[in-house]
């Protein structure tokens, strides 16, 4: 208790010697009142506030060599804001010191002045300065010019003195195989770039003389390219002919439509026809988002491919929502066709004509894989998917219900562009998924131009236009590439 009460008093009587204010202030609160001034003289030449953090060279700083240079950032054409300063030196035996002003961060904007107090004038003059941060990097060893047999004899003596070659010396030493091939190589293209110009000549001469003829830039293109055509003919979309001069030709109907063309003549339309003869609505003849918004003006157009086309989608996408759930037995997202007859009566439901049995036998053989062709595996299901997506760009967008563009065709004379927003709600896909099916397919996707507003029905102008996504297939035709990990 005594050494506690001992030490309790030593602290007060330390308190009690300790000044209330530091002696710098006590004189500058005696100073009279000042008459405060800036000096703006416009010249670069100015004191400088030196930082040095992490070094101390308060007491002996080198000296150190200034440099200007015009700042690329004001034009100021005066004073120390028109350059920046930059200061050198190489006078400490161990450091190079560098010091920049800041220019990057919050410091930069703020301006540093000294204050100049006369008492005697009772003035105190503000000038501007420079503030710089010096900082110090160890200076790099510089690498002696021996010979190979000095190198060698210091290497097996353990005094290199690079850390290259302390590297080098261990992998030798220690590495394994792999390691001490890569430091040979190494070391050996470190000996051509610093050969005489008729060895390196004749080192490379070797060296592309042992090259095959194809090089290895070529050759390894050659197998991306490969790689990139096997993965594209896995993939379960619709087989796309890369060599066509037009967007309509790289998946022609022949080809989309199981069976061809000859099948694609019997699906009926004479319902759609006879209905619009008679002057009825009809988007009552279909359930699909995408059909209904276009049935109108295709049947109207009179175009009798474009009718049946459209009513072929209508059949395919009956058929996704028909599926069924697997057998147990299946394989994992299995899904299964009910039986034939109530396949038909299902794919007739809109329509008064029944649909023809080589219209099923197609439709079973090409996307009916597994099951004895009564089940599609998920490998399937996606195939129908992305072929409905591959037939949707053969409808011109100016069949839209919405669209009030005069222009028939719809379609640039170099692509083929569809809104995939309708397919999105009929198939029961997010954004992203059905985004992915048009890029498998070698389409763009991109927001829709300013000169399409009314092609693709948007009246919302650019708010609209910002949140709607359009896809086009070009030609030459653009896969996603493969990613390498």
């Amino acid at each position: 208790m005594s050494t506690d009460k001992k030490r309790k008093s030593h602290s007060s009587r330390d308190d009690d010697a300790r000044p209330n204010k530091k002696p710098a202030l006590e004189s500058l609160l005696s100073l009279p009142p000042l008459k405060a001034s800036t000096i703006e003289d416009g010249s670069e030449f100015t004191p400088v506030l030196a930082d040095t953090p992490g070094l101390e060279l308060s007491k002996n700083l080198p000296p150190l060599t200034a440099y200007f240079k015009p700042r690329s950032t004001t034009k100021t054409t005066s004073g120390i804001d028109s350059t920046e300063l930059l200061l050198q030196s190489s006078a400490h035996p161990k450091l190079d010191l560098i010091g920049r002003e800041a220019d990057d961060d919050a410091d930069a904007q703020v301006k540093h002045y000294v204050a100049v107090i006369d008492p005697e004038q009772k003035t105190c003059q503000f000038v501007p300065v420079r503030r710089v941060t010096v900082r110090g990097g160890i200076r790099k060893a510089k690498r002696l010019e021996r010979g190979s047999d000095d190198e060698e004899d210091e290497v097996e003596d353990g005094t290199a003195t690079t850390l290259r070659e302390q590297r080098t010396a261990l992998t030798n030493t220690f590495g394994t195989k792999v390691a001490r091939k890569a430091a040979q190589s190494v070391a050996e293209n470190a000996r051509l770039a610093t050969a005489p110009t008729r060895e390196a000549q004749a080192a490379e001469a070797a060296i592309l003389a042992s090259l095959p003829e194809e090089s290895v830039s070529e050759s390894a293109a050659h197998k991306a390219e490969n790689l990139q055509a096997a993965i594209q003919a896995n993939k379960p979309v619709p087989r796309a002919n890369t060599a066509a001069a037009h967007p309509a030709d790289v998946y022609p109907l022949a080809e989309l439509v199981p069976g061809g063309l000859s099948v694609l003549r019997q699906v009926p339309i004479q319902d759609w026809q006879d209905g619009s003869r008679a002057g009825k609505s009809l988007t009552s003849y279909t359930s699909s988002r995408f059909v209904s918004r276009r049935i109108e003006k295709v049947v109207r157009s009179g175009d009798t491919t474009q009718m049946q086309l459209l009513r072929f989608i209508q059949l395919l996408l009956d058929l996704t929502r028909a599926l069924r759930r697997g057998n147990p037995t299946d394989a994992r997202g299995t899904r299964r066709l009910p039986p034939r007859d109530d396949l038909r009566r299902i794919l007739s439901s809109s329509s008064n004509a029944p649909i023809p049995d080589a219209i099923l036998d197609a439709v079973r053989r090409r996307f009916c894989s597994a099951g004895n062709g009564a089940a599609l595996s998920l490998a399937d299901q996606t195939l129908l998917h992305t072929t409905i997506c591959a037939l949707s760009l053969h409808i011109p967008p100016s069949m839209h219900e919405a669209a009030t563009s005069s222009d028939t065709s719809g379609n640039a004379a170099n692509e083929l562009a569809t809104d995939p927003s309708d397919l999105r709600d009929d198939l029961r896909l997010d954004n992203t998924k059905i985004l992915q099916y048009f890029r498998e397919l070698g389409c763009r996707v991109d927001k829709p131009r300013e000169t399409e507003y009314a092609k693709f029905g948007i009246k919302g102008g650019k708010v609209e236009a910002a949140s709607s996504r359009v896809v086009r297939l070009r030609v030459p035709v653009e896969f996603p590439k493969v990613r390498r990990r």
